[in-house]
């Protein structure tokens, strides 16, 4: 595992085990982000336990796994009393760890509690009154299902306050996965970054090959590839047997642009109303959604859109689910046919999207004015009568009275200038929006731009891959 990337999260979680007063970290983000190789690395050099919960497992194996554990790793002898529940097992890891002090990691934090907030009760009252009186004793609380570990955990009642650091782990910006690929040229590294979402796990598949797209043919096209099996792991591990979040994300995969929320209730054939809310919440907290408000409108707004932004979900519902039944049969060729299809280089071209919308701050920087306050995002208005719906995906709404409009095309040939009377269509709709404010326009491409175009001077600024990858 490659901690480049990670260096302010280890620094976090060493201050709070440095602490000479006991301290609570929370570390959530969806699985492969690599919470557990994050804490292992932080808590190297210090004594630790580190026990995870078991997947699906009612309460009773949940409380004899995690007594094993304790035993195990101080090598103990395994009781042979049983424990009726959380309270007394705290204890019993209390009374362990009096002559051996070891710091503390709960692993899949909501496997071990069932989803349920009485673990969390049972166990800030035992570490308040007893474990944090040990001294050089931390508590590390880890999960894959971010809404349990923010609303049960960071947000109860019980912990509401204590939690001494908060970690959203998150998939590797540009950078860092060129750091993990040093060896790589900048297309691969733009690719990998695409098919990956900056997941370290997948980044490492990718780079076992000896490119980048042989890497994925292999993951993604083959029986056995990782991502062929990893939508059960992924996503049915987060949630279950809910189906109405399967239904959500189905519905988003064929909108790549996203949908409203009544569109998206139609096509799930969902209610509308609180229980959607809450779906569509925990979806986003896992990172397998975003919700999208037009940048000039408040973040409280009703006019918001819905993507599904999770890249490894976006990839499998538009070339592995549709494709199973080839793929187990492993055909020759499929990778190569598929990955030189025009439905892929669609894909890429919306995945680019994505991929520069989610370097934002870096785009800021480029251009110069990442020192000034300004607002970053999508710009859109819903169509109505005698409304005709408008869409941009990167918008800058500048404090210095400038309005910078994004344009990404990630190409086989040059841009040419076609993509003017593209561009200007957005820019008519932006004036009307901004009537005050100056429009500058910008295009992000990993491919050439054409000398009649060059020769126009019609774009402010052309971004490559490289500058976006270089800090």
């Amino acid at each position: 595992m490659d901690f480049y990337g990670r260096k302010q999260e280890i620094t976090d979680l060493q201050t709070v085990i440095n602490s000479e007063d006991p301290r609570v970290a929370v570390v959530y983000g969806r699985r492969r982000i690599g919470k557990t190789s994050l804490i292992r690395e932080a808590l190297r050099n210090v004594p630790f336990l580190i026990i995870e919960g078991l997947e699906n497992r009612p309460k009773r194996d949940q409380v004899s796994h995690f007594i094993y554990q304790v035993c195990y790793q101080l090598e103990l002898p395994q009781p042979k009393k049983e424990f009726p529940g959380w309270e007394q097992a705290f204890i019993f890891l209390y009374e362990s760890l009096l002559d051996r002090p070891h710091h503390i990691v709960l692993d899949e934090f909501q496997w071990m509690g069932n989803y349920r907030q009485e673990i969390v009760s049972d166990l800030k009252a035992i570490w308040e009154q007893y474990i944090s009186t040990i001294k050089g004793v931390s508590l590390i609380l880890s999960g894959s299902v971010a809404s349990f570990m923010v609303r049960k955990v960071i947000r109860s009642s019980a912990l509401y306050g204590r939690v001494d650091v908060e970690i959203n782990l998150k998939g590797f910006q540009l950078h860092e996965t060129a750091h993990m690929l040093s060896s790589r040229g900048v297309s691969e590294i733009m690719e990998a970054q695409i098919f990956s979402g900056g997941v370290p796990k997948y980044i490492e598949l990718l780079e076992r090959e000896s490119s980048v797209r042989l890497g994925l043919g292999k993951i993604a096209f083959s029986p056995n590839g990782y991502f062929v099996t990893e939508y059960p792991r992924i996503f049915v591990s987060h949630f279950g047997k809910n189906e109405n979040y399967e239904k959500i994300v189905r519905s988003l995969s064929r909108k790549p642009y996203g949908m409203f929320r009544n569109e998206l209730c139609e096509e799930a054939k969902l209610s509308p109303g609180g229980y959607l809310s809450d779906l569509l919440y925990d979806l986003e907290m896992a990172g397998f959604i975003s919700s999208v408000t037009p940048l000039d409108k408040a973040l409280n707004s009703r006019l918001v859109k819905y993507q599904l932004s999770d890249a490894y979900l976006r990839f499998y519902f538009a070339f592995i689910e549709p494709m199973l039944k080839e793929i187990k049969s492993f055909p020759v060729m499929l990778a190569e046919r598929t990955l030189q299809s025009s439905k892929f280089q669609s894909w890429l071209g919306i995945s680019f999207e994505y991929t520069c919308v989610q370097h934002s701050r870096k785009i800021a920087d480029i251009l110069g004015f990442g020192g000034i306050e300004y607002s970053a995002g999508a710009w859109f208005r819903k169509p109505g009568k005698g409304v005709a719906g408008a869409q941009v995906d990167l918008l800058f709404d500048r404090r210095d009275q400038v309005v910078t409009l994004c344009e990404m095309k990630y190409l086989r040939k040059p841009v040419g200038v076609s993509i003017i009377d593209e561009v200007e269509r957005k820019v008519q709709v932006i004036e009307s929006a901004f009537p005050s404010k100056t429009i500058q326009r910008v295009l992000l491409t990993n491919s050439s731009v054409s000398r009649e175009l060059q020769a126009t001077g019609y774009f402010y600024r052309v971004i490559s891959p490289e500058e976006l990858i270089n800090l």
